[in-house]
């Protein structure tokens, strides 16, 4: 469905961005190229707005874009590196004294259990369980077939809760795997 005013791609933007941006961002951990790669992902979805013919389908487009132009950027920079770091490398972001107050502590070792798992595994979760897409929507944008989704979704599930065995008070945390 081509976009038949600038007003529809600007409700595209005020739509999906938000959620766009936490996506990328939990892959790169840098505020500034995950804003970059969210502008990437809204030029290309406009250049190819006419491969998408159906309304319901946009938010599965936009993040199979952004999911590209993501793997794109670790391409380029060689820094394959900052997605197997993930979640706990540091960022240039510097959170307020309220958001660090509100963070609590089975966060914190969530964050720490995912940054255990495999990239394919993290990417499944990610897209599952934090940003809510089906099976077929994840398999859509990972470009993986619905049983592999399925099954890397197992295996996270399942090493995710091995590593949060080793924590104490885990009981909590494991109901995000389930």
């Amino acid at each position: 469905m081509k976009c038949t005013d600038e007003d529809e791609f600007m409700w595209w933007y005020e739509e999906y961005s938000v959620s766009l941006f936490k996506y990328i961002f939990s892959m790169v951990q840098e505020s500034q190229t995950a804003e970059d790669i969210l502008q990437e992902t809204f030029l290309k979805a406009y250049q190819y707005q006419i491969h998408i013919n159906d309304k319901n389908k946009v938010r599965n487009f936009l993040f199979r874009i952004a999911h590209n132009c993501t793997m794109d950027f670790f391409r380029k920079e060689s820094k394959i590196r900052r997605l197997l770091n993930g979640l706990s490398k540091e960022t240039k972001v510097y959170p307020s004294a309220e958001k660090i107050v509100e963070v609590k502590e089975e966060s914190k070792r969530l964050l720490d259990a995912l940054n255990g798992l495999k990239v394919a595994q993290k990417k499944v979760i990610l897209l599952r369980k934090v940003q809510g897409f089906s099976i077929r929507e994840t398999a859509e944008i990972l470009n993986w077939t619905e049983s592999k989704v399925k099954t890397t979704l197992h295996r996270a599930n399942k090493n995710l809760e091995k590593l949060l065995l080793k924590e104490e008070d885990y009981e909590e945390i494991t109901s995000f795997t389930r």
